[in-house]
């Protein structure tokens, strides 16, 4: 199994970006493995770039200081998924203890996959999304692997940081070949359908990073003419 892989990260209208991003490829015993992530901070509360930095850096050190000794080691996909949400709670448990202290609210929503084999593990709280596209009998289909946690479409129900804590969603699933999964904030898919997203990301048309890149921006250059106005991030994974 081959990975090709990129990022979009861009403010958009809306200075500072609150989305952070992370993109990890490693290679263990010739297999490859990659990790990704996009985290967007809570507008309206303190200082959402550094909720969704300080989450994306502490799970990336997760990633290697953790998870890939774990998958290096043969360990069930169950007891990942166990650690990650481990390392999730203590992310929320230290932001909340500083909250307290400086008398503060913040917090970031989170969506984290692995790769690895034909396989992939999903965390995810919050309105940043995951979901699969690809082709069955001919036809371009794409699915979603993420719920949102929110009410009337603004208010969060679910995020990590200094509120109770709420157990993010997680789950394993299989994929084959020829599939491009897509992880991203909510503002680069706001205003974007899921037949535009099918057409511009099926598998076949990405067959190079610098493909990817360009069909990624052209999607946030839509979203801009369509009137977006928050920071924008996405995440490429395209299986081959």
């Amino acid at each position: 199994m081959y990975f090709i892989t990129d990022v979009y990260w861009n403010a958009g209208r809306r200075e500072p970006n609150q989305d952070s991003v992370s993109l990890q490829e490693v290679s263990i015993k010739g297999e490859r493995v990659v990790f990704a992530l996009i985290c967007d901070g809570i507008g309206g509360l303190w200082r959402g770039e550094l909720a969704s930095g300080f989450v994306a850096e502490r799970m990336t050190e997760w990633f290697y200081a953790e998870a890939l000794p774990m998958i290096e080691r043969k360990k069930s996909k169950k007891k990942i998924r166990r650690a990650g949400i481990r390392s999730l709670y203590a992310c929320n448990e230290e932001m909340s203890k500083f909250a307290t202290e400086e008398h503060i609210q913040f917090g970031t929503t989170v969506t984290m996959m692995i790769f690895y084999k034909k396989s992939y593990l999903l965390w995810h709280s919050g309105d940043t999304r995951a979901c699969r596209i690809f082709s069955k009998w001919g036809q371009g289909r794409i699915e979603r692997l993420t719920k949102d946690h929110s009410a009337n479409k603004h208010v969060l129900t679910r995020c990590i940081g200094s509120f109770v804590w709420k157990e993010p969603d997680s789950h394993c699933g299989k994929f084959g070949n020829k599939n491009t999964f897509l992880i991203c904030s909510d503002g680069f898919r706001h205003v974007v359908s899921e037949e535009k997203m099918i057409e511009t990301l099926l598998p076949k048309h990405l067959t190079s990073r610098e493909q990817i890149n360009r069909r990624i921006k052209e999607i946030a250059d839509y979203s801009r003419k369509q009137g977006e106005q928050d920071n924008m991030s996405a995440v490429i994974v395209k299986t081959g």
